[in-house]
């Protein structure tokens, strides 16, 4: 076994969930990913935790929405329900060998199964829960890279310390903290925002590996403007490129896409008229990782690509505050290298590069 592996699952064992005894430890993964699970499964058990590894495979996703009969796609699925919420820690490894294999599942389908798995989505976020990368063709193939290429690139990418990054990263986390509003501006954008009263979180691996990105959830009434994405969304193997969303009193109330916009009103619509809560944002994200530049396609690095923002549509975290509840949550990416980011009107990106003033500098303003 590669011994980047072995890092790989003590780092997500010790670090991200900090697994203890007599925990009971989920390890999810679809296609690729099994030397992974395994090296997981081995490092929980010698920190005295019971393990249980659960395979949902790409095809057979897919043939569940070929044969499901409609009427049963809302049916909430207890027995995958009742295995989250008798875990402690739920450790997702990602590593689909067809990305498309879901694109021409009809979207309705995806929103109507979305939202019956709600549930889950909840129990798993108020677990001590990780999401990280495997190797995999596919995921090599959208990066532009081949296999070795992308094996290099991915644990380069999450096997360093985390400690390393705290500092700049807290930094940044209390200057938002202490924002009321956030002010988005480049061309065709024009967005605001409050976030006063919410928390912002620093990732440093305990959800995300890799990791490196400051995010926070907007006050759920308060998005007003319009923002333009550069970068396409992906969801389920589907792509939505040159997104524009315009809100009015925090609700998306005018959308398009040049490619994929029915599924950005399946996703905008994925909750009832009720709830609404898809229509809204729920997280507001910095990507602050100098070591990946590179676009692959996959939002777990894109997102933090330093030079980009995240908007999430949908549900809100919890521990940011939050209180947008949703079965969705979807983060569209923006590059800002031509735009900037204020914070109570005060400059703090700009040109792709997070600003500290300097009062939080101490004698010198400077860039994070």
């Amino acid at each position: 076994m590669d011994t980047r592996i072995i890092e790989q699952a003590r780092l997500l064992v010790d670090h991200s969930t900090k697994v203890k005894p007599k925990d009971m430890v989920l390890i999810r993964y679809n296609d690729n990913g099994l030397d992974l699970a395994k090296a997981v499964y081995v490092e929980a058990a010698k920190r005295g935790a019971n393990s249980f590894i659960m395979q949902v495979p790409t095809d057979a996703l897919r043939s569940f929405y070929d044969f499901m009969p409609e009427e049963n796609l809302t049916t909430v699925p207890a027995n995958e329900l009742a295995a989250f919420l008798a875990s402690d820690v739920i450790i997702s490894l990602r590593g689909e060998e067809n990305l498309k294999a879901m694109s021409s599942i009809d979207k309705k389908k995806i929103a109507a199964r979305a939202n019956a798995t709600e549930p889950i989505l909840t129990a798993y976020m108020k677990k001590r829960w990780v999401l990280t990368q495997v190797p995999s063709n596919a995921y090599a193939q959208e990066a532009g890279m081949s296999m070795r290429e992308y094996e290099d690139f991915i644990y380069g990418a999450m096997l360093s310390d985390p400690k390393a990054d705290e500092a700049r990263l807290k930094t940044f986390e209390k200057l938002m903290d202490e924002t009321s509003q956030v002010t988005i501006r480049s061309e065709d954008t024009d967005l605001t925002f409050s976030i006063k009263g919410r928390k912002a979180i620093s990732d440093l691996g305990e959800h995300n590996v890799p990791w490196s990105e400051v995010f926070t959830a907007p006050v759920e009434n308060s998005t007003e403007g319009h923002v333009s994405f550069d970068l396409p969304a992906i969801y389920a193997g589907s792509e939505a490129s040159d997104i524009r969303l315009e809100f009015s009193k925090g609700e998306v109330v005018d959308y398009k896409a040049s490619k994929g916009e029915d599924l950005l009103k399946a996703m905008i619509e994925t909750d009832d008229k009720t709830t609404r809560g898809s229509r809204k944002l729920g997280e507001f994200g910095i990507g602050t990782n100098y070591g990946i530049t590179k676009f692959t396609r996959n939002m777990l690095f894109d997102e933090k690509m330093a030079g980009t923002i995240h908007l999430a549509l949908g549900r809100s975290y919890p521990d940011c505050r939050g209180a947008n509840y949703s079965a969705l949550h979807w983060d569209i990416l923006k590059t800002m290298t031509n735009g900037e980011i204020l914070f109570d009107n005060k400059v703090a990106m700009s040109g792709g590069k997070l600003v500290i003033p300097p009062e939080e500098r101490q004698g010198g303003h400077g860039e994070v």
